[in-house]
């Protein structure tokens, strides 16, 4: 069942059930009522007639009336035996002084009540009243009642049918809206707004936040492909057209000694994109890594003691001691080799490079900067893209440009940050913030 029928569906059953509920509490309660006035009716009916016999000595006037208000009235001797009176039907009751009680006469339920009208301190004459527990006029406000609580109860229930209806057509626009998306494919369309604050105007602005998202994965994954074709293309280019001629153009062993050192060359290059290309997949195909408290201060001097630096290159450290967060080795290490790999690279031939790790703020911020001549607004808003390289900025071809997206896939498995600063002429920093930890990891 459709999410619409079932909501009009609840809603009508609560609103009837409702109803009903109003209209049997009132019926008992307006019962109850209506029988406690019919039985006080009658005594005080009875009791006003009998002040007329009684006023009259005992002796029932000519003109005495025997139905009053509806109120059936006959006359007794002391003895039962009848006088006079007026009966709905024929019925066969004893006396009983005092005392509302009930009969069936011909189907239909009366009160009886019998009243002792007392001559000289002795009860020769008693007055009996008997009058239908039904009341019509009640029966007829009753009826009223029911069906005017179930013109509400319909009245309720197209309520709710066009108020549902008015509140889910937003919902069915926007599916129609998703599924003409998805058979069209066309992830460039958007969800219509919503003009509501509503909870729905903002599933819908999330939904199109989530298509935006989408779309830049399918463009970022669609450039992806492009560059891995385009940056596989140029080795395998040169490797068919050397061995096409070291194998028909040339006789002379040292021609051919070239072509294969080339084609050696472009293998090498080859089985290096391969192998960064995996690496790279593998990293951003995990989900999560098992993360362990780090002493990265230790960690990254360690490193920078080990790491062969260019002739020329200076680095500078700014190390603060007892710094842990939590990572993993391997893969800090790797944050560090490529950014420390491009601060010399596109660093100032003979330059310098900094590097420091400091707290802050319940952070830990390790930040690389080199001297060189830093990149252009463009270049900094593209820095962590898959084989992105500024060429303006960048002249040395050897990268790959997957080093800052290796870093950012890494920076994200931590839970951590990474940002980048540049300015041309000025050199570039490149700033990963970790979640600080309290207490260093014990020492292995």
């Amino acid at each position: 069942m459709k999410f619409k029928k079932k909501i009009i569906l609840i809603n009508s059953c609560i609103i009837s059930a409702l109803t009903a509920l109003i209209v049997v509490a009132a019926a008992l309660a307006g019962t109850r009522a209506v029988s406690g006035n019919i039985r006080n009716s009658l005594i005080d009916t009875v009791s006003s007639r009998a002040a007329v016999i009684s006023s009259a000595q005992g002796i029932v006037p000519d003109d005495f009336d025997y139905n009053v208000n509806g109120v059936y009235l006959s006359v007794y001797r002391s003895d039962g035996t009848l006088k006079n009176g007026s009966f709905p039907g024929p019925v066969d009751l004893p006396i009983r002084k005092g005392v509302v009680s009930t009969v069936t006469v011909g189907g239909e339920r009366y009160y009886v009540y019998d009243f002792a009208v007392s001559l000289d301190g002795r009860d020769d004459i008693y007055l009996r009243g008997m009058v239908s527990s039904s009341n019509s006029v009640w029966m007829i406000a009753a009826v009223s009642f029911a069906v005017f609580a179930g013109v509400l109860a319909a009245a309720g229930i197209l309520l709710n049918i066009f108020s549902v209806r008015k509140a889910v057509k937003p919902i069915d626009r926007m599916r129609k809206e998703v599924q003409e998306i998805t058979e069209t494919k066309d992830i460039r369309r958007r969800l219509s707004e919503i003009s509501s604050d509503s909870d729905l105007a903002c599933l819908a602005d999330d939904y199109n936040i989530m298509l935006d998202s989408l779309e830049g994965l399918f463009r970022n994954h669609e450039r992806f492909a492009s560059d891995v074709a385009h940056e596989l293309r140029t080795p395998l280019t040169v490797i068919l057209s050397e061995s096409e001629y070291a194998i028909e153009d040339t006789q002379d062993v040292a021609e051919k000694n070239e072509s294969l050192k080339v084609i050696y060359r472009q293998s090498k290059r080859l089985k290096a994109i391969t192998d960064s290309l995996l690496e790279f997949t593998r990293v951003a195909n995990r989900l999560s890594v098992r993360l362990s408290p780090l002493d990265a201060s230790s960690l990254t001097a360690e490193f920078l003691e080990d790491y062969a630096f260019p002739q020329g290159v200076t680095c500078h450290t700014d190390i603060e001691e007892g710094i842990a967060v939590s990572a993993e080795v391997t893969l800090y290490e790797r944050i560090l080799q490529n950014l420390v790999d491009n601060a010399v690279k596109y660093g100032k031939p003979g330059g310098n490079v900094y590097v420091s790790l400091k707290k802050a703020e319940q952070k830990a911020v390790l930040a690389v900067r080199d001297d060189g001549v830093g990149m252009s607004r463009e270049a900094v808003a593209h820095a962590f893209d898959r084989f992105y390289r500024a060429e303006t900025t960048r002249n040395d071809r050897s990268g790959l440009g997957l080093g800052l997206s290796f870093v950012k896939e890494i920076v994200r498995l931590f839970g951590a940050s990474v940002s980048i600063q540049s300015e041309r002429g000025e050199g570039t920093c490149v700033t990963v913030t970790f979640d600080l930890l309290e207490t260093l990891p014990d020492a292995p």
